[in-house]
């Protein structure tokens, strides 16, 4: 990926160092994050220098790709081997560098999974059991977002209503993640006829139009909800803190691009609670994949196509129509198109 383009090109082939892992792309999901570094890459790059962090040379090109399923080739020096190679793996997208996390699929020195061969951190693959397609483990990192996003809520039994605005992957994940849970009232709010039914299927009790309801108008007006704000879209946490109940706590699982603002004042009222949350930890990624492997989770109507690496382009320009696709899966050795 460069300059809001992408390029099929030969690299050298990883060569796995200390604890790596050399790992066969089986296949890898396109998530909403690599949409987002599509279009938004320098001004991300941006915002992380503006923090104190170091930026990346982007003219380098990225390979993106951390949703991902990978068959183990070799081993590097000072790896325990307890897996075998031809094993199939996930494993949180991190490849460990002198005791430090780099991500895979998000930085221009650490390619990820769009790609033949990369690299994975020994000390975090898991074995996929047998019985599981490589379509549902590479729903493993997406779901491993919304069992996270869930853990942070106030969830205690059924005993709170759910909200869920936006229907993305992310939202139909944290859907999928409360029926799971037991949650009776769980309702999804979309603009997406599609996204409101495939909510449904992944587990939401309603679906509304948020321009023909508000979700929120589906509760009780005095009892607390946990609220999921999956959009990444400027505005809808600030309406969200106008019409959540008293008491109500708001999760933050998307991410807008630029500043967003919403009144301090109308929070402190209703004594409303903020979380923000992101990725997961490695036991909640663990748990994902538990759950898909003991049928906890239907993970089938979440993916809707699958590419080759000559698709890539088309099948980002066909998830900018949430009428037409959900999750899209990449599989670097076919053909397909959509």
């Amino acid at each position: 990926m460069r300059d809001r383009a992408f390029t099929i090109e030969n690299r050298p082939m990883p060569i796995p160092g200390s604890g790596d892992v050399l790992l066969k792309t089986r296949l890898c999901g396109i998530c909403g994050s690599d949409l987002h570094q599509f279009k938004h890459a320098a001004e991300i790059d941006e915002l992380v220098r503006s923090m104190g962090a170091p930026g990346q040379d982007l003219s380098k090109g990225m390979v993106l790709g951390h949703e991902y399923v990978g068959e183990i080739v070799a081993f590097g020096p000072e790896t325990q081997q307890s897996l075998k190679v031809g094993d199939r793996v996930v494993s949180v997208p991190f490849l460990m560098r002198d005791g430090a996390p780099v991500p895979i699929g998000a930085n221009v020195e650490v390619d990820g999974a769009y790609a033949e061969y990369f690299l994975g951190s020994e000390a975090l693959l898991l074995k996929i059991p047998d019985d599981v397609p490589d379509a549902a483990a590479a729903l493993v990192e997406p779901l491993g977002i919304a069992v996270h996003a869930v853990a942070k809520s106030f969830l205690n039994g059924d005993s709170h209503p759910c909200v869920i605005l936006g229907c993305g992957p992310i939202g139909l994940a944290i859907a999928a993640v409360l029926k799971m849970r037991g949650v009776e009232t769980i309702i999804a709010s979309d603009f997406s006829p599609k996204r409101r039914a495939l909510a449904q299927a992944m587990g939401a009790t309603q679906a509304v139009h948020p321009k023909e309801a508000s979700p929120f108008s589906l509760l009780a007006p005095t009892a607390p909800a946990i609220v999921f704000d999956c959009t990444g879209v400027r505005g809808v946490l600030s309406q969200a803190i106008v019409e959540a109940p008293v008491g109500s706590q708001i999760v933050v699982a998307g991410i807008p691009q630029g500043e967003d603002s919403f009144n301090p004042m109308i929070a402190i009222a209703k004594e409303l609670n903020l979380q923000f949350v992101l990725y997961y930890a490695p036991e909640e990624f663990a748990e994902a994949l538990q759950a898909i492997a003991q049928g906890q989770l239907d993970w089938r109507p979440l993916v809707t196509g699958t590419v080759g690496l000559e698709g890539i382009e088309e099948a980002f320009s066909a998830l900018g129509d949430p009428e037409t696709h959900a999750k899209i899966m990449i599989d670097p050795w076919s053909d397909a198109r959509l």
